[in-house]
């Protein structure tokens, strides 16, 4: 199976590099210093595993060949740049392991309404400066049909990730798998700019615990207006937490975020190491969306509207133009 990755981030860097070990045809799609970084050095993983391997680069634009799957790893707001930029000669199926749940419009919109899959991943890292992948998370990456129920093409591409070493796997329900993903990464985007942490330590936090467990929750009554129900998998019952007392899902997220601080301690969510190295941040796409669905539906999410508003402080300043204080 030849997969074609778009972005050469962290996880697009993870995903590459794991396939390639294990003997699949890839293509990493990148550009500028991190294109020519691959290109020169390979992609070296450490953490969770470590290893150094060859991969092949094309640049946006380029001839890509007859990918059977494309997976796009890029930040949401360059989707557009990042999708017109293919060129390959035949119509692969796609699927997005992008944050929030915005990302599978452009894909129907590029590649047509059955050539594309829902997928979400709690399997992340983090780029260094220096081109090596601090590999932090292998927990799940779940891909399932739109319309429901399991399918070959399905099981074919998460067989090939799993023999690769990722932990993929069939979701009957993607859209629910999608929605409880976007619950939790609400709240631990949310937690992770506001106070600059590991993951593990605010969501450790008797206050931390308590915003955390309010945003899972505002997250879940946008669900539960759209008719998607939330799931429990995972560390973090998300469902649980969303249907609990403020007190009680404070205490599953204290106790998610002691395991977090012992299997990963130096993770931290995506957004936050943008921040850190002065990037555009994902705040109108996971933050600004979910505000727009609760007006949309008249639901109240006062918790979520504070972070974003804050959140959106941070989003001017990281895209001030030059000369700019930030």
């Amino acid at each position: 199976m030849h997969f074609l990755i778009v972005g050469a981030g962290a996880l697009g860097s993870i995903l590459a590099a794991h396939l390639v070990r294990r003997g699949h045809p890839v293509n990493l799609v990148a550009r500028g210093r991190r294109a020519e970084q691959v290109a020169a050095d390979g992609i070296a993983l450490t953490g969770l595993a470590g290893f150094t391997v060859s991969v092949p680069v094309v640049r946006p634009g380029e001839p890509m060949g007859a990918p059977d799957v494309v997976i796009n790893c890029v930040k949401t707001y360059d989707t557009g740049p990042a999708l017109a930029g293919l060129n390959f000669a035949n119509r692969p199926v796609a699927l997005s392991l992008q944050n929030g749940i915005v990302k599978n419009e452009a894909l129907a919109e590029r590649f047509g309404d059955d050539h594309w899959l829902g997928a979400t991943a709690s399997v992340s890292g983090e780029l260094k400066a220096d081109g090596r992948v601090l590999f932090t998370a292998n927990d799940r990456l779940p891909i399932g049909e739109p319309r429901g129920g399991r399918s070959p093409r399905v099981a074919a591409i998460v067989a090939a990730l799993r023999e690769s070493g990722i932990a993929a796997d069939e979701s009957d329900d993607i859209t629910a798998t999608e929605w409880t993903k976007y619950a939790m990464f609400v709240a631990m985007m949310s937690a992770a700019l506001l106070t600059r942490q590991h993951s593990w330590r605010p969501l450790s936090d008797p206050h931390g615990s308590q915003a955390v467990a309010r945003l899972i929750r505002e997250v879940g009554l946008l669900a539960a207006a759209r008719g998607i129900r939330l799931l429990d998998r995972g560390a973090l019952p998300i469902a649980t937490i969303a249907a609990a007392t403020p007190d009680e899902g404070a205490r599953h997220v204290r106790a998610f975020g002691h395991t977090l601080s012992e299997r990963a301690p130096e993770h931290r969510v995506s957004t936050l190491q943008d921040l850190l190295r002065g990037g555009r941040l994902e705040v109108e796409e996971i933050l600004g969306h979910a505000v727009a669905l609760a007006r949309r539906h008249a639901v109240a999410v006062p918790t979520i509207e504070t972070c974003y508003q804050f959140c959106a402080v941070l989003l001017a300043a990281a895209v001030a133009p030059e000369g700019v204080t930030r």
